[in-house]
């Protein structure tokens, strides 16, 4: 079903409140001189713009042309909105995706798990992506990956299936920066075993709108609720990870109270997470939380948590007679098990028997090129 354009930015009024911020630069400026007369070696560079200025006019074209020599490689992406479902597959790894602007470089598309597949199925969630990331080492910056397909009530009756993920990421270390990662049902898919993390983003949903078995780590974002009984995290981790979802210095926004959302329904309240498969882990940590978060914090669904936690998190829905109130498993960590809870130590090598190696992704991006 095609939606309305108005529907395929999601909460753009919230764009100036953020903080996300230009990534790419105009310049053509090569990289700089290292002060010995030679310059680092330029990496092989493609810009995609929909005005026919660039090397491609879609960003699929451009993945599907990089070389496939395991070399690091930048993908521009100039202002315009992208209709299409793209993937970047494991032959390519190390690239960079680079957005002039979260506000105005814009991938969308509105498939959901309903819908047909061609082949006499349906896609499933997992096919339900707008953007599917399965190369390792893949960086964004300064995009907006959208999925515009809403789990109204009115879709619902015609098609149950109304997950509809915009990024789905099975691959490892891959990092976000200063993006805009928006949806409704099931937004951010982390399916698989690899580690992904999110710096200064924005990520919007409301049903389990960051799942999965990845172990995923959201930093410094804005994670914003869009319907009422919302749930932001739904982990299936693995029994021997020992991180799942962790959320450490969010802000966490909502509508106001009252106020009619899509369905017609007024808002009131949401939940931090609940429990999908295996043994889910989540945790926020020093995050703002709003007073429609629901005083148990947690709710149910298939499996037991492992680990439903928070640590000194402000805001009204983080009051002390609400923390009192919490239930369904959820607990506040001790000053030694938030210790624990830094990038390098989530994402270390022995956190996950997968883990090949450490990973410490950097707290800002930094254009490979030099810019």
């Amino acid at each position: 079903m095609k939606l309305p354009q108005q529907m395929l930015v999601l909460g753009a009024a919230l764009f100036a409140l953020t903080g996300t911020t230009a990534c790419g630069s105009d310049s053509e400026t090569p990289n700089p001189d290292h002060g010995d007369g030679s310059s680092q070696e330029q990496i092989h560079t493609v810009t995609v713009a929909r005005d026919g200025s660039g090397d491609y006019t879609s960003l699929q074209e451009a993945f599907d042309a990089l070389p496939v020599d395991g070399k690091p490689h930048i993908v521009r992406l100039r202002p315009g909105t992208y209709y299409e479902k793209v993937s970047l597959t494991s032959k390519h790894p190390h690239v960079t995706l680079i957005g002039d602007d979260a506000a105005t470089c814009i991938v969308t598309y509105d498939d959901y798990a309903g819908h047909d597949d061609g082949q006499g199925g349906t896609l499933g969630t997992w096919q339900s992506q707008t953007l599917l990331i399965d190369a390792d080492d893949f960086t964004a910056c300064g995009v907006t990956i959208a999925n515009s397909y809403v789990n109204s009530k009115a879709n619902a009756a015609l098609n149950k299936d109304t997950q509809a993920v915009a990024v789905r990421v099975e691959s490892d270390r891959a990092a976000f920066y200063n993006c805009r990662i928006t949806g409704y049902q099931d937004t951010l898919f982390g399916r698989g075993t690899g580690r992904v993390y999110l710096r200064d983003c924005y990520v919007e949903g409301n049903v389990d709108f960051i799942f999965g078995s990845s172990t995923i780590l959201l930093d410094r974002c804005t994670l914003h609720v869009n319907r009422n009984n919302s749930v932001l995290t739904a982990p299936s981790t693995p029994e021997d990870h020992r991180f799942g979802i962790v959320c450490l210095d969010c802000t966490i926004t909502c509508p106001a109270t009252g106020e009619v959302d899509f369905d017609g329904s007024k808002f009131s309240y949401f939940h931090l997470g609940r429990p999908w498969q295996n043994a889910p882990r989540a945790v926020f940590v020093r995050c703002e939380e709003p007073a429609a978060l629901r005083a148990e914090g947690w709710t149910t669904m298939s499996a037991s948590p492992a680990l439903f936690a928070e640590y000194r998190c402000t805001g009204e829905g983080a009051a002390a007679d609400r923390l009192a109130q919490r239930a369904n498993g959820g607990r506040q960590l001790s000053d030694e098990e938030a210790a624990e809870y830094t990038a390098a130590t989530i994402f270390a090598r022995e956190a996950a028997p997968e883990n090949g190696s450490d990973w410490l992704p950097a707290e800002a991006f930094t254009d490979p090129a030099g810019r």
